[in-house]
């Protein structure tokens, strides 16, 4: 199973820490995972990465694989991923090869077979104005994580910017990851957790070193949901779980035959 998608089902379920004497005390996951895109100097940046220890590294703007395995000893226990300019079914392997725990891609163009396996995880990125016959052809998917781009939203969330998200949110049953511009604030970070967001995306080129560290400790402080609230706090089954049984339902005994 990816690294990443491990991270995101402990988030999930609110995983509670372990009990008792002689149990080793883990941090407990945060409130949200934070995943930083670089998309530039990737070598450089990663170092400083490396350091801030997010729950993933989405790489863009590379896809050669020689220079993937030279940046990926640089992101040594942060799974990393990659969001191509093109996906076959070879790059797909030369990319597992090379490490990568998780793979970005939109709907259009994205063979199917290159996608057919979950050693990674799957993340489909999605434009926040899909339409309701696109939402609804989703959970059959073979994919694991939705990624919305939010990255047109600037200072204090609005009811309208939340519609965006929960708009999708609300009928897919995926991992939901959205992409910002900005770190939100402490109250922000709430209202988007109980809107059914599992993770933030932030472009390392867009915001300051300081900034994604005073994220990743607001996202580490969170406050646990409260019970009987409605945030997606549950787990998301395995995408497998949804497809569609087109068995057809047994008939009905004829009540006639059992007079006779």
């Amino acid at each position: 199973m990816s690294k990443f998608l491990d991270s995101l089902e402990k988030i999930s379920i609110n995983a509670p820490l372990p009990l008792g004497f002689g149990v080793r005390r883990e941090q407990r996951p945060p409130g949200m995972a934070l995943i930083v895109q670089i998309s530039s100097d990737h070598d450089s940046v990663c170092e400083g990465v490396s350091d801030l220890s997010p729950e993933a590294v989405l790489l863009s703007g590379i896809d050669d694989l020689a220079a993937l395995k030279k940046i990926a000893p640089g992101l040594p226990s942060i799974p990393w991923g990659l969001s191509p300019g093109t996906i076959t079914e070879d790059s797909v392997n030369g990319f597992k090869e090379a490490g990568c725990d998780m793979l970005a891609f939109g709907l259009a163009d994205t063979p199917v077979s290159a996608i057919n396996s979950d050693e990674m995880a799957r993340v489909l990125c999605l434009d926040p104005s899909a339409d309701e016959r696109q939402l609804r052809a989703i959970n059959p998917l073979p994919v694991d994580v939705v990624l919305i781009d939010v990255t047109s939203q600037s200072g204090t969330w609005t009811l309208g910017d939340l519609t965006n998200i929960t708009a999708i949110s609300s009928r897919v049953n995926k991992y939901i990851l959205v992409s910002i511009s900005e770190p939100p604030g402490a109250k922000d970070l709430k209202v988007l957790r109980d809107a059914g967001v599992h993770g933030l995306v932030v472009d390392a080129g867009s915001v300051s070193m300081d900034s994604l560290s005073k994220l990743k400790s607001d996202l580490q402080e969170m406050p646990r949901p409260q019970p009987g609230r409605k945030g997606r706090t549950a787990a998301v089954l395995p995408s497998s779980v949804f497809a569609v049984d087109r068995a057809p339902a047994p008939e009905e005994p004829d009540e006639d035959d059992d007079d006779e």
